[in-house]
């Protein structure tokens, strides 16, 4: 038997940041921690059963029990109240499939191992070796390092570690010891822990698992984050869009520290920022309405700022003509590449949520003629504003934008653009959900009449972080309902670039259908 031990809350400075969540829930990359924790553990423990403790009052989420149902989890709820010996005495004393003689392994749900193949044994404690100086129980320290407790225990025998922890039940380390004077533990080291309980060491682990795109190679080494890939150009105008944008929107930004030709390609060097991306905070987080309107407060300041009202006309043409073609030709061609590829006939008319809408060909038509009808916003463009790309400073309250396009629709170095994109850009990762697709917490339901409705798995909580946006946020002069044509044809424009997912290309296309229908014709 294995159990994740998640029965409390994440501490204090957590909660500023990502809301009241238990800590094998904290987002790495875009998933939870436990679904690191558990992949980990099958790897090596693959027969084993694996148990989860999360706090009585947590109340999980449908697609968090989706992700629980598909680790195959069974969650024991806890006490609030109760302590680390009193939890897992709870857990130990309810468990009615539990077998006496076979071995019980503890993992704490803050810590992420990425490799238990030396942790196997019964009878141990995994001990790593830390720099930094916490309230861990620590074996032996130098000058240097000390050797603590890394948060994986196993035990051989259950009735004995019952009287430990009954006879030591307000201090875990002691009973951990108390068992071991009967039944010796091992330390055994290893070098693949991660701890997740305090800030520091929550920042610095994110870095050490980040996930790398497939189009890039990103290192975080040092405090500096290193990018670079394939094509060069891509790279090269992504490093000069933060060499040149202006400095009353370089707060916005990490520095840039370096960027030139290596060997391998172009590249550049930025210092790495310990925050998270909005998209984690969005889909993964907790963080009530409250914080949500100091974060999109901090957009509209961004994006007001980029507005350059004062460029001479010659760079407003050339933003005009840009802006023409990616609205236009960007769009057309990629829903005809969608179509070619998946022989989807764009002509085809939907039933959504019992309502026959236009075919997919007309939408995209009345969307780009509503969009043309509307003012050039011209400034300094970002070109991939969502969620993924900015990070947000609780402590500070400020957000940084990383990743940005630099290059117009004819692969030309720019910093300059409409801005209505970026706007655009913003709602289809507030409105549109854009982050919950790619995290997978929506369902798909269609009826016998052939009509067909995407459903996501949002709180209160969110809906009224939309409403709220929906009402304030305004670029110069546009609002929200405004843009949702252009929103429309980023997702109608994004399917071909998620060909390896048809689940997803589905469930984007039919996003498309639900705002036009929302927003559109209601």
């Amino acid at each position: 038997m294995i159990l994740i031990a998640s029965g409390a809350y994440v501490i204090s400075e957590f909660q500023v940041e990502l809301g009241k969540i238990p800590p094998c829930l904290l987002p790495i990359g875009n998933k939870k921690l436990l679904e690191l924790q558990v992949s980990a553990l099958r790897k090596i423990f693959n027969n084993q059963d694996i148990y989860l403790s999360l706090p009585e009052s947590y109340e999980l989420s449908s697609s968090e029990n989706k992700i629980i149902d598909a680790l195959n989890l069974t969650v024991v709820k806890t006490p609030d109240q109760f302590n680390l010996c009193d939890s897992l005495l709870y857990v130990l004393n309810t468990n009615e499939k539990m077998n006496a003689d076979e071995v019980f392994y503890l993992l704490h749900g803050d810590t992420f191992i990425s490799d238990f193949d030396n942790l196997k044994d019964k009878n141990i404690i995994s001990v790593s070796r830390s720099y930094d100086s916490y309230t861990w129980e620590v074996v032996k320290q130098n000058n240097e390092h000390a050797l603590v407790w890394s948060g994986f225990f196993s035990f051989s025998s259950i009735s004995y570690l019952l009287k430990s922890l009954t006879l030591n039940r307000n201090d875990y380390v002691n009973a951990v010891k108390y068992y071991s004077n009967q039944h010796e533990l091992s330390l055994i080291e290893t070098d693949k822990w991660h701890d997740l309980g305090h800030s520091n060491t929550y920042f610095s682990s994110r870095a050490n698992i980040t996930t790398q795109r497939a189009f890039n190679d990103l290192k975080i080494i040092d405090g500096i984050v290193s990018k670079q890939g394939k094509p060069d150009v891509k790279i090269q105008a992504e490093a000069l869009w933060f060499e040149n944008i202006p400095s009353a929107l370089k707060k916005f930004t990490p520095v840039l520290l370096n960027h030139g030709e290596r060997n391998e390609g172009y590249y550049y060097e930025l210092e790495y920022l310990p925050y998270i991306p909005l998209n984690e905070l969005f889909v993964h987080g907790k963080n009530e309405i409250l914080q949500w309107n100091k974060i999109i407060r901090k957009l509209a300041e961004y994006i007001n700022i980029s507005i350059q009202n004062d460029m001479d006309e010659n760079s407003k043409r050339d933003i005009n003509q840009d802006t023409f073609k990616l609205i236009t030709d960007k769009t057309r061609d990629r829903l005809k590449e969608y179509s070619e590829e998946m022989n989807f006939d764009l002509h085809k008319s939907f039933i959504y949520k019992n309502n026959k809408l236009p075919s997919v060909h007309q939408i995209m038509e009345e969307c780009i003629e509503k969009v043309l009808r509307i003012e050039i916003v011209h400034g300094v463009m970002h070109g991939d504003l969502c969620f993924s790309n900015i990070l947000y400073d609780s402590r500070g309250d400020r957000i940084k934008v990383i990743d940005p396009r630099g290059l117009n629709y004819k692969a030309e170095f720019t910093v300059f653009g409409d801005l209505k994109y970026d706007f655009a850009k913003l709602t289809h990762s507030i409105v549109g959900l854009y982050d919950y697709i790619i995290s997978g917490y929506y369902k798909i339901e269609e009826s016998a009449n052939g009509s067909i409705e995407i459903v996501f798995d949002i709180d209160e909580r969110i809906e009224k972080v939309i409403s709220q946006y929906m009402q304030n946020f305004k670029v110069n002069g546009l609002s929200v309902q405004d843009i949702i044509p252009l929103v429309i044809l980023l997702f109608m424009s994004m399917l071909p670039l998620h060909a390896d997912r048809p689940d997803r290309q589905k469930a984007m296309l039919i996003n498309a259908l639900r705002l036009y229908k929302v927003y559109m014709l209601n």
